[in-house]
């Protein structure tokens, strides 16, 4: 329990990258001061010592179709949230990303009048413009994370401020390069094909076909080239993709092998398919294909020349379609204002497709080299590391 004079934080994180980087948050604010943080927690959270209302789990969806499913255990959460704040009393309220949750609970949580401070903003720039305006009746204190939003959130009367990215904090590989390599059986002068298909069944089931006839005929067509897919192990995937069973990983055959077909044609006898290393896999592969999302980012980050893409349901991809009002999706790209890494969305992801504009970055030094210098746009527009720091100082001098 904490002491009176402790300060009392409610905090709503939730999916898995947003639980990251709220731990981290909190750690920075719990060396300013004593404080006490309760909320809704996935894994990172819980072990930062916050205390959990709501599992994270029960918030995570993909896709619009998704929410209609799991509204119950959405609606169950919110009333606990408010039933929170009455027994809890928050000195203020951090919010974390998650718009479709947060945008609800927020105006609840400032009629109630808790001081909400939100850390990671919602893409209003995306989808929904107007929200921009809206966030100004209910948010006291913006913490964003790309330099372009303080200035778009400013105009629109929400008080904004550029805390910097919190991938730039501790973004590395888990091993280094030679142990990487040893453990998957490749020569130290291979090149590698980094498959990077998303963290979802939905995600894998979309990407992967795709990915692995691209990286088949690739790897036909040279020899010694490692094609490796980076899984996710189920214990760290949200609610829905646990439901399928706690071992394992998710890159499994059922996963690799869509409906209706035999394993055998989609997975050849390499790729290699590892968990834990994704961050590896990112860092030293010759180039990669990386599913629409935040990896993108950490990929652009290592440096390493990679194609976006997406496929999702039609009826997501004919809402997203209508409401989405930017040019290009990928998070490399918008943060560099230029295209930066090639997207290939829906209809335009196919094999033969992935397989041209990986095939030039495979084979060709300098073609390697022209991509990595336009990726390097991306570090530089988002500064240095410390954003946690910079915000827990931001929120704590908001608590005094």
């Amino acid at each position: 329990m904490g002491e009176p004079d402790d300060r009392r934080v409610l905090i709503v994180a939730g999916e898995a990258s947003g639980d990251r980087h709220a731990a981290r948050l909190v750690a920075a604010l719990r060396r300013l001061g004593p404080c006490r943080v309760r909320g809704v927690a996935g894994p990172a959270l819980a072990a930062a010592g916050v205390e959990r209302v709501v599992a994270m789990e029960d918030l995570a969806v993909l896709g619009f179709s998704e929410v209609v499913a799991r509204l119950p255990r959405i609606w169950s959460a919110y009333r606990r949230l408010l039933a929170e704040v009455r027994s809890f009393r928050p000195h203020a309220a951090v919010l974390v990303d998650s718009p479709g949750f947060n945008f609800r609970l927020g105006p609840a949580l400032k009629r109630l009048g808790v001081p909400i401070y939100y850390y990671i903003a919602p893409q209003v720039w995306a989808w929904h413009p107007e929200r921009a305006a809206q966030m100004a009746r209910w948010v006291d204190r913006l913490a964003v994370i790309f330099p372009f939003e303080e200035p778009l959130f400013r105009e629109s009367g929400v008080e904004a401020r550029f805390v910097g990215h919190p991938l730039l904090e501790g973004l590395e590989p888990e091993v280094d390069e030679t142990t990487f390599r040893g453990e998957l059986g490749i020569a130290p002068d291979a090149p590698i094909l980094g498959l990077l298909p998303g963290s979802r069944r939905q995600e894998i089931r979309a990407h992967i076909p795709d990915m692995l006839r691209a990286g088949l005929a690739l790897a036909r067509e040279r020899r010694g080239l490692a094609v490796v897919v980076a899984c996710v192990p189920r214990s760290a995937m949200p609610g829905s993709a646990r439901a399928a069973g706690s071992e394992g990983d998710i890159c499994d055959a059922a996963a690799l092998t869509p409906p209706g077909e035999s394993h055998a044609p989609w997975v050849p006898r390499d790729p290699r398919r590892v968990h834990g290393r994704t961050h590896a896999v990112q860092a030293y592969a010759t180039c990669c294909a990386v599913a629409s999302g935040t990896a993108t980012l950490e990929t652009a980050l290592f440096g390493t020349p990679e194609v976006i893409v997406y496929r999702t349901g039609w009826l997501n991809y004919e809402i997203a379609r209508r409401v989405v009002k930017l040019p290009r999706i990928g998070l490399p790209n918008i943060v560099a204002g230029a295209e930066v890494a090639p997207e290939l969305i829906q209809g335009d992801l196919t094999a033969a497709r992935l397989a041209a504009v990986l095939a030039p970055w495979l084979d060709d030094p300098a073609a390697r080299q022209r991509q990595r210098a336009k990726l390097a746009a991306v570090r530089a527009a988002l500064g240095g590391p410390g954003a946690a720091g910079r915000a827990a100082a931001w929120l704590w001098e908001m608590l005094a």
